[in-house]
């Protein structure tokens, strides 16, 4: 990232791409097959290498930061698979996640539209507190039966789409983990450490089942499991949405909490948590110690990747008898290069049936809000995704994030398919005995 205080070409003073960021490509096109935008509108400003030729551009003073820039800033899904793909190293996903800051400087919309930003993004996403009375209301929609006639009477479909999509993709709301989960889990058997569970906004509110079983899993494996209630939001929504600010006090404050633990990791099991959590080196490289900067970066871990480190105790693992397949997230396989590990866990558990899905590691066309900001072209990422789920006739489909969970569960719904969706500690936790 570009120094804030000084003016970088066109682009506005405040977060911007470093020049050396858009420099290095090479526009060799190996990116252009793994770009699900490019694949779906055969346009070179919807690649990578158009998109950092783009920012290339403002850099040098050869076009000013425009509306075509900030759609395509908010059109990349940042799945990152061009950066897996790049023989550079250039980091086309990043470059757009920055621009996103700078097209609210250019572009800072209407009073109300800021308003509204602001609130969910500084105000109730950073206060846990505010974030689960938030969803009160949602769990009495369908608790009092509402949900039963909205989905009956179809109304939604009156509206965008976007909106029948968001209520479509409802998961069955129980209490937040939060403040079930005791603060110190001791470890079964033979103890091997203690860690620290960075529990997810998603995942206490959404799956707090996934993260329940995360626990008990790590516990089973021999390891005291320390929760901070206090933790706050990665910050993962923020940098999506382009509020880099934001995104730095949560870092500074998750730092100095997840560091005055005495622990040996911190584990996440949601793969958007864990890339940001990797990530609050570089995002606060000129503003803290790198020390500590580089200590907390060495100890986090995704829980896939923590198990398969440590090695998976399996001699007391019950027998699972089920078929599954596994949907890579994109944030854990191209932002944090965590791919063989969830196989070899999912390998490990007596009875499971593997079977590898073809192109696994392509996006499912959730992305944060992108599914529901660009549907249409969501559906068609998902659908080719779904083509594959389909071919493997597995009785699960596996994945590790609550994004992608949420997206393919509600298109497996919607193509009338019975595989389940489950995360991979859901499996796992059925084969550890209590």
């Amino acid at each position: 990232m570009a120094d804030k205080t000084k003016k970088q070409g066109n682009f506005a003073p405040g977060d911007a791409p470093t020049y050396e960021s858009v420099l290095q490509c090479m526009r060799c096109g190996f990116c252009l097959p793994t770009c699900p935008t490019f694949v779906l509108t055969g346009r070179e400003r919807s690649s990578p290498r158009g998109r950092v030729a783009l920012a290339r551009a403002v850099h040098e003073e050869n076009l000013d930061f425009t509306e075509a820039l900030k759609q395509e800033s908010f059109f990349c899904l940042d799945c990152r698979a061009c950066t897996t793909a790049c023989p550079s190293g250039v980091k086309a996903g990043e470059v757009m996640e920055v621009c996103r800051s700078q097209s609210h400087q250019v572009f800072p919309g209407g009073h109300l539209s800021k308003s509204f930003r602001n609130f969910i993004l500084k105000r109730m996403l950073p206060d846990p507190d505010l974030l689960e009375a938030g969803m009160l209301p949602a769990r009495l929609y369908q608790r009092l039966g509402i949900q039963w006639l909205v989905r009956h009477s179809h109304i939604l479909k009156l509206g965008p789409d976007w909106m029948d999509k968001a209520e479509g993709m409802l998961p069955k709301l129980d209490a937040p983990l939060r403040g079930q989960l005791p603060e110190m889990t001791p470890a079964k058997g033979e103890k091997r450490g203690r860690v620290a569970f960075f529990l997810g906004c998603v995942m206490t509110l959404l799956y707090p089942d996934v993260s329940r079983q995360t626990v008990r899993v790590l516990a089973g494996q021999g390891f005291d499991v320390v929760t901070p209630a206090q933790a706050k939001c990665c910050g993962a929504p923020h940098m999506s949405e382009g509020d880099r600010e934001t995104t730095r006090e949560l870092a500074k404050f998750n730092i100095d909490l997840f560091l005055s633990q005495d622990v040996d990791y911190i584990v996440t099991d949601c793969a958007g948590c864990g890339a940001s959590l990797k990530e609050y080196e570089e995002l606060l490289a000129e503003e803290e110690d790198h020390a500590r900067l580089e200590l907390f970066r060495s100890k986090v871990r995704d829980v896939n990747e923590f198990l398969s480190e440590v090695g998976l105790r399996t001699e007391e693992l019950q027998e699972v008898k089920v078929s599954v397949t596994y949907h890579e997230p994109c944030h854990l396989c191209h932002a944090q290069n965590v791919s063989a590990q969830p196989r070899q866990l999912i390998r490990s558990i007596p009875g499971v049936e593997f079977r590898e899905m073809k192109e696994s590691s392509w996006c499912c066309g959730s992305a944060a809000t992108w599914g529901l900001k660009f549907s249409e072209e969501s559906q068609q990422v998902l659908d080719r995704k779904l083509a594959n789920v389909a071919a493997t006739d597995a009785d699960y489909l596996v994945t590790t994030n609550p994004g992608c969970h949420l997206q393919l569960a509600w298109g497996l719904k919607q193509a009338d398919m019975p595989q389940p969706v489950i995360h991979l500690m859901e499996l796992l936790g059925r084969a550890t005995p209590d």
